[in-house]
Order: C-alpha cells, then sequence, then structure tokens
C-alpha cells in the first residue's frame, strides 16, 4: 500500500503531460483509434483524480503532504503555459468565422480540465494546511489563507511554496 501512496502524486504530476501524448497519438492515428483513446484516458482521469484525492485525505504527515503538494504543483507549470497558449490561439481564431462558436467551446473544456487538475493537486496542501493548524503547527489563519491560495491559479504554487517552506521550519508538535 504504501508504494501505491508514494506513485500516485508521480502519476498526478505525469497525468496531464500523456494528455499531450494522446494528442500526438491522435495525428498519428485514425480517427476511430483516437475517440477510443481519448475515452479511455477521460475515465482513467477520474480514477487517477479520485485516488489521488483520497491519498491527500488519508496520509497523515502534513510535511510529506506540503512536499508533494509543491512538487506536483511545480511540474505542472508548462502544461499550464501551454494551455494557456493554446486558449490565446483559439481566441486569436475566432476571426475566422467557422471558429467563432467552436472557440468559445474549446476554452470552456481546458478551462474546466484546468480547474479539475488545480483542485485535485490542491488536495494535497488543502489537507497539508488542516492537519498542521489541527497539530498546532501553524496558525488557523494560515491554513485558511493557505486554502483559499490553492483554489486561484498560479497563487496555489505561492501557498504551496510557502506551506513547505513553513512546516520545514516547524517543528512538529505531534508524533506521525
Amino acid at each position: 500500500m504504501k508504494p501505491l501512496r508514494k506513485a500516485l502524486p508521480i502519476v498526478l504530476m505525469v497525468w496531464p503531460y500523456l494528455l499531450i501524448g494522446m494528442l500526438y497519438l491522435f495525428s498519428l492515428l485514425g480517427s476511430d483509434a483516437a475517440y477510443l483513446v481519448l475515452r479511455i484516458y477521460c475515465v482513467l482521469t477520474v480514477a487517477v483524480y479520485a485516488l489521488n484525492i483520497w491519498n491527500a485525505c488519508t496520509l497523515r504527515s502534513e510535511t510529506q503532504l506540503a512536499r508533494w503538494s509543491m512538487a506536483v504543483k511545480l511540474v505542472h507549470i508548462p502544461f499550464y503555459l501551454l494551455v494557456f497558449c493554446v486558449g490565446v490561439i483559439f481566441v486569436g481564431a475566432m476571426v475566422v468565422p467557422a471558429l467563432l462558436f467552436l472557440s468559445p467551446f474549446l476554452l470552456l473544456l481546458l478551462a474546466a480540465g484546468d480547474w479539475l487538475l488545480l483542485l485535485t493537486s490542491s488536495a494535497y496542501g488543502i489537507s497539508a494546511a488542516v492537519q498542521a493548524a489541527v497539530r498546532g503547527r501553524i496558525p488557523k489563519s494560515d491554513a485558511v489563507l493557505c486554502g483559499v491560495l490553492h483554489c486561484f491559479f498560479v497563487l496555489d504554487v505561492v501557498g504551496a511554496v510557502l506551506l513547505f517552506c513553513k512546516l520545514r521550519k516547524t517543528p512538529s508538535s505531534l508524533p506521525r
């Protein structure tokens, strides 16, 4: 069970990049195979996200949770930048009449996918903040602030790094 707990955040780190690989695979495969691969990826995404949220909620080491939160969020930065660039391209492509109606739909899908990934990876940081506050390692106000920061793009990375640095410097008051 312990190797699975360590592997889940690593899978979450790599998961969005597998989507990029799938999109490349779509360009090589026919449309029927591409849709099958996309459906399988979507089903597995739900499972990966659910398992990571479960993992974040059941781990008991707030320092380890904060470390995973920070690592996952830092690894996801290039993916979010790529999605942002794709979104900018879709906004620019709206001058083409055919894409005028398709682009907003695709932008909505990109935004929803990013928010789900953000909230899934934030489960580690929010769980770490709650546990640290309960154990007295950080004030409750800091835990609330960290929870709020984890719900917004860019600020989630700041919150994850600050929480990890704070927990690393603060001695544990209770055994893990």
